[in-house]
């Protein structure tokens, strides 16, 4: 089917739809190639992860714990911290 368009050239409207399926297609098997391989990547670093773990116990409950105080002392100096400059502005007015 040919339609002429307002510019002036002839379309064949039916290949122009297969082609738009073409690529449709193609994008959906690029899709799923990319969600395996990173479907891959995730299990690979989640085993090497959990062999980390079992191998290293203590040093990973060590690490966690850590990491648990920084984040506590980081969040407990933000919470201070916007307080007191609540407090400056309710002064300063």
């Amino acid at each position: 089917m040919r339609t002429k368009t307002g510019n002036g050239h002839n379309v064949d409207l039916d290949q122009f739809l297969e082609d738009l399926k073409t690529v449709v297609k193609d994008g959906e098997e690029l899709l799923k190639v990319s969600v395996s391989t990173a479907k891959q990547r995730a299990l690979a670093g989640a085993k090497s992860t959990d062999q980390a773990v079992r191998q290293h116990p203590y040093q990973t409950i060590g690490i966690v714990f850590g990491l648990g105080v920084l984040v506590g002392i980081l969040s407990l100096t933000m919470l201070t911290g916007s307080r007191e400059e609540e407090a400056e502005k309710v002064l300063e007015d």
